[in-house]
């Protein structure tokens, strides 16, 4: 089970994330390349929240995959073109972590591999089995 430290020593994280994870020894590791959000068909959902969503649903494909779920989430990493898109990944965090708080980085950056992705995430995830 994977042990979530914020300790009362320093600031309490400022969004929906955890300041650190501690994976139990023994633990499988599964680290999830930069997903976009696109669609089984090769389609690219328009706006950030629709390709944010997709992403979502793509990463627990992934996680599936490998017999695990979100709670499993150790730590992501999302990078959006805009810094006011911080607010609505926090909402994707707390509409699909179902609580589970993983270690996580965001950030704006200027651009993407191609011109339509608008954000991207990658991911690592631990499981005892």
């Amino acid at each position: 089970m994977l042990q979530a430290h914020n300790p009362d020593t320093i600031a309490p994280p400022v969004a929906f994330y955890s300041h650190g994870i501690e994976v139990p020894a023994g633990a499988r590791t599964l680290h999830i390349a930069g997903v976009v959000g696109v669609t089984l068909e090769g389609t690219m959902p328009i706006g950030f929240e629709a390709q944010h969503r997709q992403i979502w649903l793509n990463v627990i494909e992934v996680l599936k995959s490998a017999n695990m779920g979100v709670e499993d989430l150790v730590r992501l990493n999302v990078f959006s073109l805009d810094p006011s898109d911080v607010f609505m990944v926090s909402d994707g965090r707390q509409e699909f972590l179902n609580g589970h708080k993983p270690v996580s980085t965001y950030l704006a950056v200027k651009g993407l591999a191609r011109p339509e992705f608008l954000v991207e995430m990658d991911a690592i995830a631990a499981k005892v089995d």
